[in-house]
């Protein structure tokens, strides 16, 4: 008799009616269930030691990563975890995902928030009174985009501070730069005589002021290369001080740095007044909660200096990601600054 093929077994057992009629039929059913309970069982016992190795060897499990970290490149996931309490994680094509901190919308715009210290090496370095600002003023780039308002795209290249400078000889402006080495938007305008000091919120040129004092300006472009990056030091400090008198240069003094984002060594020669020898403590790699205590710290003191007008620091921290990558990739890559369009000012 020809072998019957039953349907619903998966693994094809043939059935075959025998001379000894339905009890030797009932007992080959029998033997094909013993057969797919055996088989159920192996399966479940092999994909529990395949669960098992993953969670020994593979990723830890527990709470999945949240997309928008996971989309980051891993060495800007540094920035993710120390923002995320200051903002927000907007998507924004072709940048992928930007940090959007939470401000207020409409009327808030970067480098506005803080003062300019003078350097030797790096010529005006931007000292914020924002706890993210230790990165949103000194890797990557801005956007003013219709929708989500300024955004703040990542980058690994630290500078003084990616901005576009234009003047003349009264008023110095300076406006956020956009990935692409362009002005993002409004220039925030000063006098000369004012840019040595803390208070400078209350020195800056109302909209309507700033576009008109800026019609006759140039774009200041004091390029120079420092640490293998390309730098806008922005107007001569010694020209400033012909107007507001001696300034006290500042060096810099790394904190916190992260040496766990696979970065190799290739930062360039020290600059003796300015880069510090790191020492031992310094090697540690601080938890979030860590690092997030020491922004806040540091801007809680710039915002003391600022309200009492205080003279700006002679020593400013850094935070510096000593181990990413020297060029990060386009499109969320360092800027590349461009000659100013102080007409843009709106």
């Amino acid at each position: 008799m020809t072998p019957v093929v039953c349907e619903s077994d998966p693994a094809g057992v043939k059935i075959e009616p025998a001379s000894g009629g339905h009890d030797m039929t009932r007992h080959t059913f029998r033997a094909a269930s013993t057969m797919r309970l055996a088989a159920t069982l192996a399966g479940a016992v092999l994909l529990a030691l395949l669960q098992l190795s993953c969670a020994t060897t593979g990723p830890a499990q527990g709470t999945p990563m949240p997309a928008a970290r996971a989309s980051l490149r891993p060495e800007y996931r540094v920035f993710y975890d120390e923002l995320q309490d200051y903002g927000d994680w907007v998507l924004i094509e072709p940048y992928g995902f930007v940090f959007r901190p939470r401000t207020r919308f409409g009327t808030w715009s970067p480098y506005f928030d803080g003062f300019w210290s003078p350097s030797d090496s790096y010529g005006w370095i931007w000292v914020s009174g924002e706890p993210f600002g230790w990165a949103t003023y000194h890797y990557g780039a801005w956007i003013n985009d219709s929708y989500e308002g300024w955004v703040w795209v990542p980058g690994l290249d630290w500078a003084p501070a990616w901005v576009a400078w234009a003047g003349n000889q009264s008023y110095v402006g300076w406006a956020a730069l956009t990935p692409s080495g362009n002005p993002a938007g409004r220039f925030i305008v000063v006098p000369v005589a004012e840019m040595g000091t803390t208070d400078l919120r209350s020195h800056v040129l109302s909209q309507d002021r700033a576009v008109s004092v800026l019609r006759d300006s140039k774009p200041i472009e004091n390029f120079a290369e420092v640490d293998h990056t390309i730098v806008n030091r922005g107007p001569s400090i010694d020209w400033v001080e012909q107007v507001a008198g001696p300034l006290t240069r500042a060096r810099l003094e790394d904190v916190n740095p992260r040496p766990d984002l696979g970065r190799s060594t290739t930062s360039g020669p020290a600059v003796a007044d300015e880069r510090p020898a790191v020492t031992p403590e310094r090697r540690g790699i601080p938890s979030p909660t860590e690092f997030r205590k020491a922004a806040e710290s540091e801007a809680a003191k710039t915002r003391t200096i600022m309200q009492q007008k205080q003279p700006a620091p002679e020593v400013i921290p850094r935070i510096l990601l000593t181990d990413a990558p020297a060029r990060p990739a386009s499109p969320a890559a360092a800027p590349r600054p461009q000659p100013a369009k102080p007409d843009t000012v709106r």
